[in-house]
């Protein structure tokens, strides 16, 4: 089978995998918000890896001058067949390198983002943290994976400008669909699924499955704005 072929199934069996796996675990997140959320951590971070090394292409360097590239053709060429062979053990570390940057740093912005839009300040901690590190993974790893840490490349990604693809539409959808599911909160319902951070968390994962659908199908286009 092809690599194209399988990459396309792959990404497809991780959005299944990743929505079902959260519909049954619903039940457990509105009992126990802070430890269904941190004891489901690992198992999400295995998720995204594989999702990573199967389906997204990993982040390359700045395209070398014509000269340079000219220059190498001929010795570059025969590593080729060496490195498609060996494709997933070369992105292996910048898996994990990704892994890591997006469960330390990209936690730690994202708890910062969830206080300073309305979590919790003094109280659940626990909660804010187990949700931000969930939307690390869901949305820093995979932009982190295929975008690397170039600071002129996450300056399109933070405006909005980047070409829309399965990583960039999956942060996107994550970020809205967040932002959404802080609005039943405040309402006076007395429903036990209102609880911090249940529809945030809820509306994260919600929209990074829209937004990773979308930017999939809407591949290579920009937003009107």
């Amino acid at each position: 089978m092809p690599p194209s072929q399988i990459a396309a199934m792959a990404t497809h069996v991780h959005t299944a995998v990743l929505a079902s796996s959260y519909y049954l675990l619903f039940p457990s997140l509105i009992a126990e918000p802070s430890s269904t959320l941190l004891q489901t951590l690992p198992a999400l971070a295995a998720l995204q890896t594989v999702y990573c090394l199967s389906s997204l292409p990993v982040s390359k360097p700045s395209s070398p001058s014509p000269s340079a590239a000219s220059s190498t053709t001929s010795a570059k060429r025969p590593a080729k067949t060496r490195r498609t062979g060996s494709a997933l053990t070369n992105n292996l570390t910048p898996a994990l390198l990704s892994l890591s940057l997006a469960s330390t740093l990209g936690t730690v912005v994202l708890t910062v983002l969830l206080v300073l839009f309305g979590a919790p300040a003094t109280t659940h901690h626990a909660h804010t943290l187990g949700a931000a590190a969930h939307m690390a993974l869901l949305v820093v790893f995979p932009l982190v994976y295929r975008y690397g840490v170039d600071g002129a490349r996450w300056r399109v990604l933070v405006g909005v400008q980047a070409a829309m693809e399965e990583a960039v539409g999956g942060a996107m959808g994550a970020c809205l669909g967040a932002w959404l599911g802080a609005v039943p909160i405040p309402l006076d319902w007395d429903r036990e699924w209102q609880r911090w951070p249940v529809t945030v968390i809820t509306g994260a994962y919600m929209g990074y499955v829209v937004g990773k659908s979308a930017g999939g199908l809407w591949r290579g286009r920009k937003l009107p704005f």
